[in-house]
């Protein structure tokens, strides 16, 4: 073992030699530019805030839908897809409002059957994924860790999977959001 070191030690000082002398060499060679680089960025924007009128009416409207839910009355959405509505500008911001709201009643109608085919891709992609990692030569240097690593990335995939399909709803909510947004307030 204590060749080794020696061998290690004595490579160390050969870089740092060689490396020593070339530094001043690169420090002289040096020049300094200053350049300016514009940059443009580009977002989603957030969906506008709703005006104050609106946006009671709209608490009114989900507080009204929360109570119905609980009762365990039979037209809860139906009726807060039209108070909810109502609370947007005469014509084109109620229409606009109804047609939001029916999509996302129709959205969350689909979640469970949405979250069903959801799982089932993510279980064809995990056997596929084993399937991949069991392929792995001996000896080959893709995977860090070989097999281990690549059937614990295959797993972190399905976590990953699964997450997604759990958040069905709340893609149904988020759509609301940014097709409202171009609703009429009133």
């Amino acid at each position: 073992m204590l060749p080794e070191w020696r061998g290690l030690a004595a490579a160390i000082m050969a870089a740092a030699a060689l490396l020593g002398g070339a530094a001043p060499a690169l420090a002289q060679a040096a020049t300094t530019t200053t350049t300016t680089i514009t940059t443009t960025t580009t977002t989603t924007l957030q969906p506008h805030p709703f005006s104050p009128a609106t946006a009671s009416c709209v608490r009114d409207a989900e507080r009204a839908l929360r109570a119905c839910t609980r009762s365990g009355g039979a037209t809860c959405r139906k009726d807060f897809e039209t108070a909810y509505s109502k609370c947007f500008a005469a014509g084109a911001g109620v229409s606009c409002a109804k047609r939001c709201a029916t999509r996302e009643t129709t959205c969350l109608t689909a979640v469970p059957t949405t979250k069903k085919t959801c799982r089932k891709a993510c279980r064809t992609a995990l056997t596929r994924d084993i399937r991949a990692c069991r392929q792995i030569a001996d000896g080959d240097n893709v995977w860090a860790g070989g097999d281990g690593s690549c059937l614990t990335t295959a797993r972190g995939n399905l976590s990953l999977c699964r997450f997604v399909c759990s958040q069905a709803s709340l893609d149904c909510h988020t759509s609301l959001k940014f097709c409202i947004a171009n609703c009429a307030n009133l």
